[in-house]
């Protein structure tokens, strides 16, 4: 059963017919809902009705899937036309902002803009116009989530969350897309790969989209099934785009070696047959190996992707742990270090206080608002 739920969500297109029985039905709903995958399993049989073997399990599985189908295409239009709205809002004031993630991840690796479920809309914007973008959204009726000053979260994360009372739109505003200090990628860095498209739309190169999914899959403590869906869908999509040699070296260069080599086993171990040929996976592991890096073992191991195992999300364990998967060691002990200790800048962004002898108290109130968090 799991390699029919398994199959179900994969790209490669079926070689031959198949059946699916009522146990089957169960076990795909059941998976589906756990992993929020289920509208992609709808949009698949409906795209291989002609290789399944029908049956009235089959159909009404369908129709019980078509309302939740249809609610979650209505859902996409409307975050759609707001994207739209607030990329053209940021336009106007010269402020250059792209959609990723979301509906334009749908749209962009399954070719089908319903064929995958966003709660927020994620827009990427530039560092430098991070101010910018909090005045202009504050001005037109949004929100932020939290009161602390924003310079701080420039130095700590990579987004700022606002949301808008009126219609409970969630927009996640990102000038990168993971801990800033975690991967060498700047928010200039991350710009200069957006291309023009011929249709007049801007989007990111193929190669910093997976970049992007490779991030959000090492925020996610790897535990996420469907963000790695999402990187083998992107790895298949660019089978013969990407030049994969190329790729590899800015793998290495961002720092994401690790990362890649955990989620590259992931699918392996999960899509076994139907990913042994896939030359984008040979390929950036011959490389790596050519760079002499090992496979992490024991951080593959321990995180080895059960689809039947609950996860919580962002637990401490989890988190400790994937500060092993950053490529150097340096990087390692240092992401450590700054959980309780920021740079001073960050500090006295975060309480608004330029006063060096201020330092070691404002530090002080740091930590103990940290550690309050932790126990909560």
């Amino acid at each position: 059963m799991h390699d029919l739920f398994l199959n179900l969500i994969q790209p490669f297109p079926f070689n031959s017919s198949f059946e699916i029985n009522e146990d089957d039905i169960s076990d795909i709903k059941a998976r589906g809902l756990k992993h929020n995958l289920l509208i992609l399993i709808y949009t698949q049989l409906q795209k291989y009705q002609q290789e399944i073997s029908q049956n009235d399990y089959i159909v009404n599985f369908l129709e019980d899937l078509k309302p939740l189908y249809l609610k979650s295409a209505t859902r996409s239009v409307k975050q759609e036309a707001v994207e739209k709205e607030t990329i053209l809002l940021l336009r106007e004031r010269d402020i250059s902002a792209i959609v990723i993630r979301g509906n334009e991840i749908a749209k962009e690796i399954y070719n089908d803009p319903n064929s995958r479920t966003s709660t927020d809309i994620d827009i990427l914007i530039k560092i430098s116009d991070a101010l910018r973008v909090d005045s202009v959204l504050s001005k037109n009726g949004y929100f932020r989530n939290d009161r602390i000053n924003l310079k701080f979260w420039f130095y700590r994360i990579h987004h700022a969350i606002y949301y808008y009372p009126e219609t409970n739109n969630i927009i996640e505003i990102h000038w990168n897309f993971g801990i800033p200090s975690f991967f060498k990628l700047t928010s200039e860095e991350i710009w200069n790969e957006v291309i023009y498209t011929n249709s007049g739309h801007f989007k990111l190169s193929p190669e910093m989209l997976i970049i992007m999914l490779l991030i959000h899959h090492h925020m996610h403590s790897f535990r996420e099934l469907k963000i790695l869906v999402d990187i083998l869908w992107a790895l298949y999509k660019y089978e013969n785009v990407i030049n994969w040699r190329l790729f590899a070296l800015k793998i290495k260069k961002s720092g994401l070696v690790k990362t890649t080599l955990i989620a590259l086993n992931q699918i392996r171990s999960l899509w076994k047959e139907t990913t042994a040929e896939m030359l984008s996976i040979q390929i950036l592991l011959n490389e790596f190996e050519k760079l002499r890096y090992k496979k992490p073992a024991l951080l593959i191991s321990f995180l080895k992707m059960d689809i039947d195992k609950h996860y919580s999300f962002q637990n401490y364990k989890d988190k400790i742990i994937t500060r092993f998967a950053l490529d150097n060691r340096s990087t390692i002990i240092f992401s450590f270090f700054k959980t309780l200790f920021p740079f001073p800048v960050a500090i006295k962004e975060l309480y608004r206080d330029e006063r060096n002898w201020a330092l070691p108290f404002n530090y002080m109130r740091f930590i103990k608002w940290r550690v309050k968090e932790w126990v909560k």
